[in-house]
């Protein structure tokens, strides 16, 4: 499947990517998707910390604990049900001040230079723009339908009104962007990145593994051996 087909019908598969902070350190995910059902698969400072398997058909999500070897199944029903109760409670807050809306959004521009990272052709940008009062600069490399956030699309997206939401949330994080934001809501992924801060170092990303196709079964499943625990009375439990 191309970059191009997999934007189109949602990418499909198994992308990990790589990210350090300002002080260096290195956490790994992995996102794979398989029709209803997505994982992240979390590794920090080269150990497996947990991850979570969100199945929409089935209206779960597995909470896994690699500490503790157990996972916990929470029904998304209740969840929604909560969510949308602090939404409503919410929703007559200010949502932002008119200094955030006219914050610089900065600039970007096509270096012509290309690259290939994890398999996949990717075009070199370079912006700046300023947050918070201080200097933003950096270099992305974006590819067409494949990448992080590839058309605004995240793993681990809820169902319902959630699901909702949290595309809504990320439509207004890409506006509040700038162009890169743009670029991405277009269909764009981000393969490779790093931001400075004031002129140092503020971190970096880069996709590690691309593949699109049929994700293993077994990337939606706990792993062997560990024990499920049972969801706290408020959450309820899944039929």
């Amino acid at each position: 499947m191309s970059p191009s087909q997999a934007m189109a019908q949602g990418f499909q598969g198994t992308m990990s990517f790589s990210l350090r902070d300002k002080d260096g350190n290195t956490t790994q995910i992995t996102q794979v998707r398989q029709g209803s059902k997505s994982a992240m698969q979390i590794n920090s400072k080269g150990a497996a910390t947990g991850g979570i398997i969100i199945d929409t058909t089935a209206g779960t999500m597995t909470m896994v604990n690699t500490a503790q070897k157990s996972y916990m199944v929470i029904p998304l029903g209740p969840m929604q049900q909560m969510m949308s109760g602090m939404a409503e409670s919410m929703k007559d807050s200010p949502e932002s001040t008119t200094e955030d809306k006219n914050k610089p959004k900065g600039s970007l521009t096509a270096t012509g230079r290309s690259e290939t990272v994890a398999g996949v052709r990717c075009e070199d940008y370079t912006f700046e723009g300023t947050e918070d009062g201080k200097r933003v600069t950096g270099e992305a490399c974006l590819a067409k339908g494949a990448g992080l956030m590839a058309g605004a699309n995240a793993a681990g997206m809820m169902p319902g009104q959630m699901g909702a939401r949290q595309r809504a949330t990320m439509q207004k994080h890409l506006a509040e962007m700038g162009p890169i934001g743009t670029l991405l809501a277009q269909g764009y992924g981000i393969m490779k990145a790093t931001t400075n801060e004031d002129g140092k170092f503020n971190g970096s990303m880069e996709v590690t593994a691309y593949q699109p196709g049929v994700a293993p079964r077994s990337a939606f499943e706990p792993p062997a051996g560990f024990t499920k625990k049972e969801m706290p009375g408020m959450m309820g439990k899944p039929e």
